[in-house]
C-alpha cells in the first residue's frame, strides 16, 4: 500500500492514477523499502519504480537495486547502462566526454522527450544564441525563447570517495527515461535533463577497489585511497579557473558546446542534504540574478522534502559562496546557475548507526536540523538527493520560461557590462617583457570562452599609455564577468563569515604578468581586430638554464598538493623523477642521481612527514592486483607505511652537504627546521594573524641570488596561514622588516622621534680594522640568507584577506641555508598552487644556475 501524499508532492505527481497507467516493478520498490533504513527517508517520488517493456531497469542491468548495501560500481559499467537505455529508448542520448589522465571515459547522458532530442542541434543553437546575444533583436529573441528548453546538468563523482551520486544518477536516468507520472513528463517535455554519473572516472575505479578490499578483508587494515586522479584528489573542484585536469577541461568544453542554464555538482559530506546556498559574501562578479535563483532553487527543494517529513534538509551554512576555483563556476561565470549538493556519506555502501554532530543543532538556517544519530544507508543517500533532484528538475521545467529569461538577461546584462558597471575592458600591454606567461594567461582565457582582440593603434586611457597591440579583454562581451572574476583584484573582509576556501586569486599577478584595469568605456570605441590565436614565445617561459636531475618528492599519506607541482613541472616539459619517502630514506648517495630534490607542500607536521603511516600490524599495499586493478597509479609499493625516517633525514642531510638543492615548500619547510637541516631559521606561530589563501606581495631582498635571476622588484605569491608556515631568522620580536612600527613612548609621533633629554644626538663612526657587529668564527657562508620577504603590513596583501597584517609583513618568504656544498631552500609561498603560481615558477627552475659543469 503507497503512503498517503502530502498535498505539495501530490501536485508534482498526480498519482492517484499512476496505478491505472504504468505498472510498477513491485520487487523493486520493496527493496527500495527494505534498504532504506527510516520511513522519514522515503518520499512518495522515488519510493517506487515503474517497469518497462523495453528499457533495462537498473537492477536488470547490474543485478541489484540501486543503493543496495555492501556494493559499489565502477565507471565504465555506469557509462555502459546509460549507453543500454540509450540504445533501448530513443528518449535517451549518450556522448562522450574523452578520455581522463589515465584513458577512461566521462560521458553525458541527455534524457528528454524523443522529439526534444530529435531537435537537439536546433536546442544548442538557440540556447548558444541566447547566452551570446549581441546582435539579437528582441523579437528574435522571445521567439527562441519559445521553441528552445532549458538543460539541467547533474554531474556526480567528481570527489571519488563520494560514492552515492553514481549510483543514484543510474536510477534516476532510468526513472526520467521510463515515467510517465506527470511530472516526469513535464521535465521530459520542457527540459533536457543531462547526467554525467562520474567526473573523476580515475579516482572512482580506485575508491570501488579500496572498499571492495576493505570488505574482503574485515581483519586487515584498510588501504587508504593513497590516490584520487592521477594527480590531485579533492583538489579537482579547485581546478574552474586553470583547467589543468582534464575533467576541468571537459566540463568547460561541453558546457561552452551545449550552454545549461544549470549545472548541479553532487557531493557527500554533512547530514543529511545540504542544498547550496552559502553563508556570503557571495563572489563580487556573479549577476546578482544567479544568487537570487541559488536562494528560489534550495528553498523549494527545502519545503517539498520538510512537507514530505523528511529531518534535515537544510542550506545556507557550510559554505560561503565566494571562491571562483570550483567546477560550477563553470555556470556561475557563464550567466548560468553553478549548485551542488552535500548527501550524508554511506561510508562507501555501508549501514550503521552514525553520528551527525555539530549539523544536529537548530539554527535560523536549520530549523529542521538532523537528528543527532542515525542509522544510516546508501539507500537513504540515493533517496534524499534523488528526491531533492527531482522538485528542481520540475520546478525548473514548471518554470522554464522564467530560467530561460534570465539566462538571456543575465547574458545580455553581461554584454552591457563594459558601459555599465565596467570596467570597459582589461589590457594586457603588448610590451610587457613576459610574453609567454602573458599568452599563457590569454590562452587560458581563451579556453573560458573569453575573446581575446588586439588594439590597432596605440591610446591613452585612465593615465596609461597603452601601446600598438595590446592584447584587449573587452567588457562587452557575453562572458565578461568570467574574464573579471578571473583577473580583478579581490578583497575579502576579515570580519565576514570564515571563508571556505581562497580569499584571493587575481592571477595576473599570481602569472607575474601585467594587467591594467582600464575603466573608461571610450577603450571600447577603439579599433581593434580579434585575436583567436595567441602567440607563444618561448624565450622567456618558466624554463631550465641548463640540465637538471630533479627529484619530486611524495608521501604516502597526502597525494594532494605535489599533484599541482607534478602538473607544472609536466607542463614546462621539465623531466623528473617521481619518488616515494621510502625511496629517499633507502638511498644514502642521492647526490649521485640528483642535482635538485622538491618536496613540496604536503599535509602535516614535520614529525608526519618522518614517521608517515605507524607501522604497526601487517604491511598495507598500495598496486594493482589482478583482484584490484585499479590500485597503484602514479606510483606502487607493497607497504605504504613509514616516512622519510631519521635515515632519510640524514640522506637528505648529505645530499645538500655534498652539493645538491633541497627545496622544501610550505609544510614539508618544518622538516629542515625541526629535525637540524639547517641552522637560524625558526617558525612563528601566529597569533591574531589571520590570512588565509590569497595573493601577497613579496620583495626582492637579496638581487644576487641566482634563485631571483629574471625577477623584479616585487613578486606576488600565494600564502595560506593555515597550510604554510611563517618563518623567520635570527633573533628578536619577530616583528621583521616591514612590521609594525614600535618605538618607546616619549615625545613625537611614529615618523616624528623621540628625543631623550639631556644629552645631544649620538651615532657612533667606525674606524678601519673593526670587528663587524654578529661576526663570529662559524663560516659566514652558512649562514641563511632571505632572498625573498612579505611586503610592509600597508602593502603586504594584493587580493584576497588578511587580518592582523603585521604579523606577516616582513617575514622571509623564500630563503636560502647553504649547507657544505650545497643548498636548502625553504618557501613561506607556494610556488606550485593549482596552476595558479605560474609567475613563481622559475624560482624553483633557478637552482639549476647552482649546478656545476
Amino acid at each position: 500500500m503507497r503512503r498517503r501524499l502530502v498535498p505539495a508532492l501530490l501536485a508534482l505527481l498526480a498519482s492517484t492514477a499512476l496505478g491505472q497507467t504504468q505498472s510498477l516493478d513491485v520487487a523493486y520498490g520493496q527493496k527500495i523499502r527494505e534498504y532504506t533504513t527510516e520511513p522519514f527517508f522515503l518520499t512518495p517520488l522515488i519510493d517506487h519504480l515503474p517497469v518497462s517493456k523495453t528499457v533495462p531497469t537498473p537492477e536488470k542491468f547490474f543485478g541489484h537495486v540501486t543503493g543496495a548495501p555492501n556494493i559499489l560500481t565502477y565507471s565504465k559499467p555506469l557509462a555502459d547502462y546509460l549507453r543500454a537505455l540509450e540504445k533501448a529508448s530513443p528518449r535517451v542520448h549518450v556522448i562522450s566526454m574523452g578520455p581522463s589522465e589515465e584513458g577512461r571515459e566521462m560521458v553525458v547522458a541527455l534524457i528528454s522527450d524523443a522529439d526534444n532530442l530529435s531537435h537537439l542541434s536546433d536546442i544548442k543553437r538557440m540556447n548558444g544564441r541566447l547566452a551570446d546575444p549581441r546582435g539579437l533583436q528582441e523579437a528574435e529573441a522571445q521567439a527562441l525563447l519559445k521553441r528552445t528548453v532549458p538543460m539541467y546538468w547533474l554531474t556526480g563523482a567528481m570527489h571519488a570517495p563520494e560514492s552515492g551520486p553514481p549510483e543514484m544518477l543510474m536510477e534516476l536516468a532510468y526513472r526520467l527515461a521510463v515515467s510517465e507520472e506527470p511530472n516526469i513528463k513535464t521535465i521530459r517535455k520542457n527540459s533536457i535533463v543531462m547526467i554525467t554519473p562520474v567526473l573523476d572516472t580515475d579516482g572512482r575505479d580506485r575508491a570501488v577497489d579500496v572498499y571492495r578490499y576493505r570488505k574482503a578483508n574485515p581483519g586487515k587494515a584498510p588501504i587508504p585511497l593513497v590516490y584520487w586522479g592521477k594527480y590531485v584528489a579533492h583538489d579537482d573542484n579547485r581546478d574552474g579557473m586553470t583547467l589543468a585536469l582534464k575533467m576541468s577541461k571537459a566540463l568547460t568544453k561541453t558546457w561552452l558546446e551545449y550552454h545549461p542554464q544549470v549545472m548541479h555538482d553532487l557531493h557527500e559530506s554533512v547530514p543529511f542534504l545540504y542544498i547550496s546556498t552559502g553563508t556570503g559574501p557571495y563572489n563580487a562578479w556573479i549577476d546578482p540574478i544567479t544568487v537570487s535563483e541559488w536562494q528560489d532553487l534550495a528553498y523549494e527543494e527545502i519545503e517539498q522534502l520538510t512537507k514530505a517529513n523528511v529531518p534535515g534538509v537544510w542550506t545556507h551554512g557550510f559554505f560561503d559562496g565566494w571562491a571562483a576555483n570550483y567546477g560550477k563556476t563553470v555556470a556561475d561565470g557563464h550567466n548560468a546557475i553553478g549548485r551542488f549538493y552535500e548527501t550524508f556519506s554511506a561510508g562507501g555502501a555501508d549501514t550503521g548507526i552514525r553520528s551527525t554532530g555539530s549539523a544536529s543543532t537548530r539554527e535560523w538556517y536549520r530549523p529542521n536540523p538532523p537528528f543527532p544519530s542515525v542509522r544510516w544507508s546508501l539507500r537513504d543517500n540515493v533517496n534524499l538527493s534523488e528526491s531533492g533532484i527531482l522538485v528542481a528538475l520540475h520546478k525548473v521545467a514548471s518554470e522554464k520560461d522564467r530560467y530561460l529569461q534570465n539566462f538571456y538577461l543575465k547574458s545580455k546584462r553581461a554584454v552591457a557590462k563594459g558601459r555599465t558597471e565596467g570596467p570597459g575592458a582589461w589590457v594586457f600591454p603588448s610590451n610587457d617583457p613576459a610574453r609567454k606567461r602573458q599568452a599563457m594567461l590569454l590562452k587560458l582565457l581563451q579556453s573560458h570562452g573569453i575573446e581575446i582582440q588586439r588594439l590597432d593603434e596605440a591610446a591613452n586611457l585612465d593615465g596609461q599609455s597603452i601601446p600598438r597591440g595590446s592584447y584587449v579583454v573587452r567588457m562587452d562581451q557575453p562572458y565578461s564577468r568570467m574574464a573579471d572574476m578571473l583577473l580583478d583584484t579581490q578583497y575579502y573582509k576579515p570580519s565576514d563569515p570564515r571563508s571556505y576556501d581562497d580569499t584571493g586569486w587575481s592571477l595576473g599577478p599570481l602569472f607575474d604578468v601585467k594587467t591594467w584595469r582600464i575603466k573608461d568605456p571610450a577603450i571600447l570605441d577603439r579599433q581593434m581586430s580579434p585575436s583567436p590565436d595567441i602567440t607563444m614565445i618561448e624565450s622567456d617561459a618558466p624554463r631550465l638554464t641548463k640540465p637538471l636531475r630533479i627529484a619530486l618528492v611524495h608521501t604516502w599519506t597526502n597525494t594532494q598538493d605535489e599533484g599541482w607541482a607534478r602538473l607544472a613541472l609536466e607542463g614546462m616539459k621539465v623531466p623528473y623523477d617521481y619518488l616515494s619517502v621510502h625511496a629517499i630514506r633507502d638511498n644514502a648517495d642521492l647526490r649521485a642521481k640528483y642535482d635538485l630534490i622538491l618536496i613540496p607542500q604536503t599535509g602535516g607536521s614535520a614529525q608526519s612527514l618522518v614517521n608517515g603511516i605507524p607501522k604497526v600490524g601487517d604491511p598495507i599495499p598500495w598496486r594493482p592486483t589482478p583482484e584490484y586493478p585499479n590500485l597503484g597509479g602514479p606510483d606502487a609499493t607493497d607497504d605504504i607505511r613509514g616516512g622519510l625516517e631519521l635515515a632519510g633525514v640524514a640522506n637528505l642531510q648529505k645530499f645538500a652537504r655534498e652539493g645538491g638543492t633541497l627545496v622544501c615548500v610550505g609544510n614539508a619547510a618544518r622538516m629542515p627546521i625541526d629535525y637540524g637541516l639547517v641552522s637560524g631559521v625558526s617558525i612563528t606561530p601566529p597569533q591574531a594573524l589571520n590570512a588565509p589563501g590569497g595573493v601577497y606581495l613579496t620583495t626582492k631582498e637579496d638581487a644576487e641570488s641566482p634563485l631571483l635571476k629574471g625577477y623584479g622588484a616585487n613578486l606576488a605569491g600565494y600564502f595560506n596561514m593555515n597550510t604554510m608556515p611563517i618563518l623567520s631568522t635570527g633573533g628578536g620580536s619577530g616583528q621583521g622588516r616591514g612590521g609594525a612600527p614600535e618605538r618607546a613612548s616619549g615625545r613625537g609621533s611614529l615618523t616624528d622621534p623621540d628625543v631623550i633629554q639631556g644629552r645631544p644626538p649620538y651615532t657612533p663612526k667606525a674606524k678601519p680594522g673593526d670587528v663587524p657587529e654578529n661576526d663570529s668564527p662559524r663560516n659566514q657562508g652558512d649562514r641563511p640568507r632571505v632572498l625573498l620577504r612579505f611586503a610592509g603590513r600597508d602593502q603586504v596583501m594584493v587580493s584576497g584577506m588578511i587580518d592582523h597584517p603585521e604579523e606577516l609583513a616582513g617575514k622571509p618568504a623564500l630563503i636560502d641555508c647553504p649547507t657544505g656544498k650545497g643548498h636548502i631552500v625553504l618557501f613561506a609561498i607556494n610556488p606550485f598552487w593549482r596552476g595558479q603560481t605560474v609567475g613563481s615558477y622559475q624560482l624553483v627552475l633557478n637552482a639549476a644556475e647552482w649546478v656545476k659543469p
